[in-house]
């Protein structure tokens, strides 16, 4: 559908553009924190209801980008859209580096109302060593009476069962 194709265009300007620590995307400043520094996000992304740009302080500053996908006082209906949006990460097919393609691989973390809390992590398959080291994750969370789903774009760390298979 047309909410598939808003989600695959956002989804592959926004990993294009991760290596850049978004400036192609990053707008003014939102908030100023100690920690963090939210950015205002140039992206068009119709289906979302916002999108932001984080940039946490630390020796080298970490980026993030997320979008609030819905938000709703119903778990029924937030279990709903989590679910579809779900399928549609898991169907995308996403073109980087303008010629490959690339799919999104991740497990489904079923939400429950008591929980208050749901993640589904993917990650980029094939995973190519020119590729930012990203995570796409799919959360719902229950703040303020509400639920709200997230979609975010950030750095992956390095797991410990990958330091072996490094190629210079």
């Amino acid at each position: 559908g047309l909410s598939n194709a808003d989600m695959r265009q956002a989804l592959e300007k926004v990993i294009s553009d991760y290596p850049a620590d978004f400036a192609n995307l990053r707008g003014e400043v939102l908030n100023n924190n100690p920690q963090t520094v939210e950015y205002v996000s140039l992206l068009q992304f119709k289906s979302a209801e916002k999108n932001t740009i984080t940039q946490y302080s630390g020796t080298e500053p970490v980026y993030s980008w997320e979008a609030q996908m819905f938000t709703t006082e119903e778990f029924s209906e937030v279990e709903k859209k989590y679910k579809s949006l779900y399928k549609d990460l898991k169907s995308i097919t996403l073109t980087l580096n303008r010629d490959y393609a690339y799919r999104l691989e991740g497990d489904y973390d079923a939400p429950t109302e008591s929980r208050k809390f749901a993640s589904s992590v993917f990650r980029l398959v094939p995973s190519a060593s020119n590729l930012p080291k990203v995570k796409v994750e799919l959360s719902l969370q229950y703040e303020l009476m509400e639920w709200k789903i997230f979609l975010s774009v950030y750095q992956k760390e390095r797991e410990d069962n990958e330091r072996g298979k490094v190629w210079e």
